[in-house]
């Protein structure tokens, strides 16, 4: 192979390489925005006010998980302690 050839082919994969690391670029900020997006939906979803986000994300996301069932938990067990004791 000549010198000129192997420069050429370099030149190419160079432009490979930084049209993926473009790429790569880009679809992290997609993923970022994503989940930021379905953090909006979580906090919407459950209510959570701005104090308590502000110590949720103090937590790890487990952490923020088991806060949440736990709170799904204690309103679905008031939920039913009201309907026993309308009975």
């Amino acid at each position: 192979m000549s010198v000129e050839r192997i420069n050429s082919q370099l030149k190419k994969v160079r432009e490979q390489i930084a049209q993926l690391q473009e790429k790569e670029k880009d679809l992290a900020e997609q993923k970022q925005m994503a989940e930021d997006a379905e953090t909006m939906k979580i906090i919407k979803k459950y209510k959570i006010s701005s104090e308590r986000l502000q110590m949720l994300n103090r937590l790890s996301e487990d952490e923020v998980r088991q806060l949440l069932q736990k709170r799904e938990q204690e309103k679905e067990g008031s939920t039913n302690g009201k309907e026993e004791v309308i009975r």
